[in-house]
Formats: C-alpha cells, structure tokens, sequence
C-alpha cells in the first residue's frame, strides 16, 4: 500500500512537472509569434495610407496580444508557467520583444483614423490597456520588475 501511494506520488509529480513544462514551452513558442507580429506591424506602420496589407499585419498583432491576454484570464493554470517564463527572462527584453513603445503605437493610431473614422481594429484602440491587463496577472515581483522596466510600460 505505501508504495503504491509513492508510485501515484511519483506519477502525478510528473504529470504536474510536464503540464507545466509544455505550457512553458507554448508560452515561449507565443512570444517568439509575438516578436514577429510586431516586427510586421512595425514594417507597415508607416506605410500610409493604410491598405489591405497594412491593415492585415496590425490585426494579427493586436488580435494576438489580446488573444494572450484572454488566455491568461480564462485559464489560471497558464498564470502560473506564464510567471515562471517572464521570471526565467530579462524583463526589459521580453517587453521589447512582445510590445510596441508607445509612439509607435501612437503613430498607428493616427493612422487608423481616416476623415474622424477609425478603420483599424478595436484592439489597435485598447492597446494601452492590453498592456496593462498583462501586468495584472504577473505575480508581485514580476509586476515590481514590469513597474521598472521602460520597455514595458513605454
């Protein structure tokens, strides 16, 4: 009986073990996406006035760094690897690499807006809040290291 209770031990502890690693590694696999959406994003931002093209790379940023935040709300169990990866990483790269810095952002709203019409996406608008709903679900250390990071909240 008492080593029965080891083996289950054992088994969950690893089942736990490679939960948490997968997401970790789903996690990382996300932001290496991000990165690149926001280098796309990034490439078309001044490519004025905004056609189809431009329009699609803003989208696919905007709606997949919503998407992040979304998952983080809707599953607590990603809460905690998505702690551990943002720990396991320089702040002030990880913010560089999945967020815009605000003029940038700024210089995209500006064009979005066309004869007092917006014709991007509604996340392009709600983006500093995007950012800010990311910090909600670090843990307090992490929030005291996105607090001072000028990548993260530039």
């Amino acid at each position: 009986m008492k080593m029965n209770y080891r083996i289950l031990s054992c088994l969950v502890f690893i089942f736990f073990f490679v939960a948490c690693y997968d997401e970790e590694e789903e996690i990382q696999a996300w932001i290496q996406k991000m990165e690149q959406l926001k280098i796309s994003a990034q490439e078309e931002r001044d490519h004025t006035p905004y056609g189809q093209k431009q329009q699609e790379a803003l989208k696919a940023y905007f709606s997949e760094i919503n998407q992040g935040v979304i998952a983080l709300q809707n599953n607590r169990k990603l809460r905690e690897p998505f702690n551990s990866v943002v720990e396991g990483n320089n702040a002030q790269d990880l913010c560089s690499k999945v967020f815009l810095i605000k003029s940038d952002w700024q210089t995209i709203v500006r064009h979005c807006t066309r004869n007092r019409f917006f014709l991007c996406s509604e996340e392009v608008r709600s983006y500093p809040e995007i950012v800010l709903a990311f910090r909600r679900y670090l843990n307090t250390e992490n929030q005291n290291h996105f607090d001072a990071t000028p990548a993260c909240l530039d």
